[in-house]
């Protein structure tokens, strides 16, 4: 499994707040906007997913690969690992699968394409 990107999850009490601290004061930028959440680039191929507290389902630690046979290839890879959502399209268009990982966190692996 080659990742392009990494989307890491932070839940934070005010959104408001915290997306003007990272915009505003850190410089980086608003690149996806949804009820409840914002995502900012932090670099090259580095994401923070900014959730607000509460929300019915917080996000996942995310790997983004290239395409959709990456994905079904690294789910194939899988061996004795609870998945939590079996490889598919999600709502917003993205192909990919969620299994439980360590200290049982969520990990999706996904494409865009």
């Amino acid at each position: 499994m080659t990742p392009i990107a990494l989307w890491l999850p932070y839940e934070v009490e005010d959104l408001q707040a915290a997306t003007e601290f990272y915009t505003v004061r850190l410089g980086l930028s608003e690149v996806d906007r949804f009820e409840g959440g914002v995502v900012l680039r932090a670099a090259d191929g580095a994401y923070v997913e900014l959730a607000a507290a509460g929300s019915p389902r917080p996000a996942p630690l995310a790997f983004e690969l290239a395409t959709d046979a990456e994905v079904d290839a690294a789910f194939a890879g899988l061996h004795g690992v609870e998945v939590l959502r079996g490889p598919g399209r999600y709502p917003r268009g993205h192909y990919g699968f969620e299994v439980r990982g360590p200290a049982g966190a969520t990990v999706m692996i996904w494409s865009e394409r």
